[in-house]
């Protein structure tokens, strides 16, 4: 019996060596095919005249992104290179003044294959005239927080009940009746920072803005979602909830960054704690669900969260589910948009914060407008500022240089964009007004350029420049531009469901702040207080504060500030 297993393993050994042979054989042969395709089609491109980067046979386009990191900073987000291509379109187009408006970008096999879309009209016919679906790079980045069940990155039937269950959330009238409570986070907001001034008009030590606005935003939104007041801004350490959300956020951008080319892995550990995150956070959540489905909501309750917005359909998804016994499927799916939310309505909204107040500090003109115009509608004592607007919230809404400031700082600081699939849609392509070439997506996800789209020349006039002015100005006039190359907040139907909180949010710091306090980047100290571990040497275009981050946007190193407190009825 020996002798005969002997003889059989020895008979199976090389049928086994050989298969695996075969299917090693088979893998390699099915890349080779992959990476033929992908160049193949690029070079076919080329060959039709279309506009392309130097491309190579063996590498595609990813000598490109070896160029653009060694030109800047290792922590670099991907949204910087947009603006370095567009300083280097002599180099990459010789025979151009401005970039093409669509640009190939060949990563194969790194990552999706992306077309980079810097022209306004071609970017609509992918998100408005036909909204194609998200690109499985964007709902990917998603999938370890919801699972893909949330607005953000799900698609069709799933996505449309949803979003239309919770825009009612986001109407001038819903937000109108959160006002005050926005406006109490705001003053806590303010109070903090009064005590980061130095004392008689002194500047204050020195601190990381976005952290403050970080703590303010995620305090706004939890509220907005689930009704629940977290007080990150004045506790001692971070709740449960935020510190469960911010570590996944860094476990969700370990394989989601473009400028890095080479992902990261996760590992079994990693994998583990999106678990746990995902238990606080649901512990979280389905604590604050459960409270509102015992509570004894009215429809005409002026103010409206999320969570009560949902649970009017508890039992339409399931006829046999009620608030005393909801469909697990139901809260599952509650849960994950409500972590959407989140994430979505805090993470961005507290970078802009901080990259208008660096374009306010750097344009003392537009900021002493700001001022007089706050003067002029609210009155002279920026202490009467709370009482004035709770008793007249209109007012909120007629400040047009205000409005100037933060369009202005969304269109030179856009913190997000979408990319899309074209797989469903074999043949799409782009077309750009005065132009024969059609731009074939195939192999490629179109993805909306915001900065190279805002910054694009042939829409708007000086367009490097911070100009608010250009959103007050009549059709006619040389700062004039057409407003539909705007796009922070994405177009179509697929657009930023919680853009007009995040208006209010800008316009109330921005009430708030600007006649208080004086605001300045203060990198000296911060590097006196880092040793050896500041980095003055990171600077993009001559800049200590860019734009850092594996996934969505954020200031380098925080944005390190000091404040210092005006004079009453200091001169504006």
């Amino acid at each position: 019996m020996g002798l005969y297993n002997n003889l059989t393993a020895d008979a199976v050994r090389p049928l086994l060596l050989r298969g695996v042979g075969v299917l090693i054989a088979l893998a390699v042969v099915r890349f080779l095919y992959r990476g033929y395709v992908a160049r193949s089609r690029v070079r076919s491109m080329i060959a039709q005249g279309i506009p392309m980067l130097p491309h190579s046979l063996l590498f595609g386009h990813l000598p490109i992104f070896g160029d653009f990191r060694a030109a800047y900073p290792p922590d670099v987000n991907i949204y910087e290179f947009h603006g370095w291509l567009a300083a280097n379109v002599k180099k990459y187009f010789p025979d151009r003044e401005n970039l093409p408006p669509v640009v190939y970008v060949d990563l194969w096999p790194m990552s999706v294959s992306l077309a980079l879309v810097f022209d306004a009209v071609a970017a609509s016919q992918f998100t408005m005239v036909q909204s194609l679906p998200k690109e499985r790079v964007s709902t990917e980045y998603m999938t370890p927080l919801t699972g893909n069940m949330d607005i953000v990155s799900s698609e069709g039937q799933l996505w449309k009940t949803w979003r239309s269950r919770f825009s009612p959330g986001f109407s001038p009238r819903n937000l109108t009746a959160l006002l005050p409570e926005l406006i109490e986070e705001v003053q806590v907001f303010v109070d903090g920072l009064k005590k980061l001034a130095g004392k008689n008009g002194e500047w204050g030590s020195v601190f990381q803005l976005e952290e403050k606005t970080t703590n303010l935003t995620f305090d706004i939104i939890v509220r907005a979602s689930v009704d629940l007041r977290l007080h990150e801004q004045s506790r001692p350490s971070a709740s449960p909830l935020k510190t469960a959300l911010i570590d996944q956020l860094r476990l969700m951008g370990m394989v989601n960054n473009a400028a890095r080319v080479l992902p990261l892995v996760r590992m079994p550990w990693h994998n583990a704690a999106i678990r746990r995150n995902n238990h606080t956070m649901r512990q979280v959540l389905l604590t604050q669900i459960e409270k509102q489905l015992r509570s004894d909501f009215h429809t005409d309750q002026k103010k409206k969260t999320i969570v009560d917005l949902a649970i009017k359909y508890v039992d339409k998804d399931d006829p046999g589910a009620s608030k005393e016994k909801p469909d697990a499927q139901f809260l599952d799916r509650l849960i994950a948009n409500l972590k959407a939310f989140i994430f979505a309505g805090h993470d961005t909204t507290s970078s802009t914060i901080c990259f208008m107040t660096k374009l306010l500090q750097d344009h003392p003109e537009c900021l002493a407008k700001l001022r007089e115009e706050h003067d002029s509608v609210l009155g002279p004592n920026p202490n009467d500022a709370t009482a004035i607007l709770q008793a007249s919230p209109h007012l909120l809404y007629s400040l047009p240089y205000t409005l100037a400031v933060i369009k202005e700082t969304l269109r030179l600081y856009p913190l997000a964009a979408t990319v899309r699939s074209c797989e469903t849609v074999p043949g799409f392509s782009l077309t750009v007004p005065g132009s024969s070439i059609r731009y074939p997506m195939e192999g490629f996800g179109p993805w909306l350029a915001a900065p190279g789209v805002q910054r694009n020349p042939d829409y708007w006039p000086r367009p490097h420049e911070f100009l608010p002015d250009r959103w007050l100005v009549a059709e006619g006039d040389p700062l004039y531009a057409s407003k539909e190359a705007w796009t922070p907040f994405s177009l179509g139907p697929r657009n930023c469901i919680g853009m007009e909180l995040a208006m209010i949010e800008l316009r109330l710091v921005s009430v708030f702040i600007a006649r208080t306090f004086d605001i300045e980047e203060a990198w000296e100290k911060w590097d006196k207080k880092q040793g050896s571990k500041a980095t003055p040497s990171h600077v993009v275009d001559g800049k200590r504060l860019y734009c850092v981050g594996n996934g969505t946007v954020h200031p380098k190193d925080g944005m390190p500030m000091h404040v210092r407190l005006r004079a009453q009825g200091a001169a504006s």
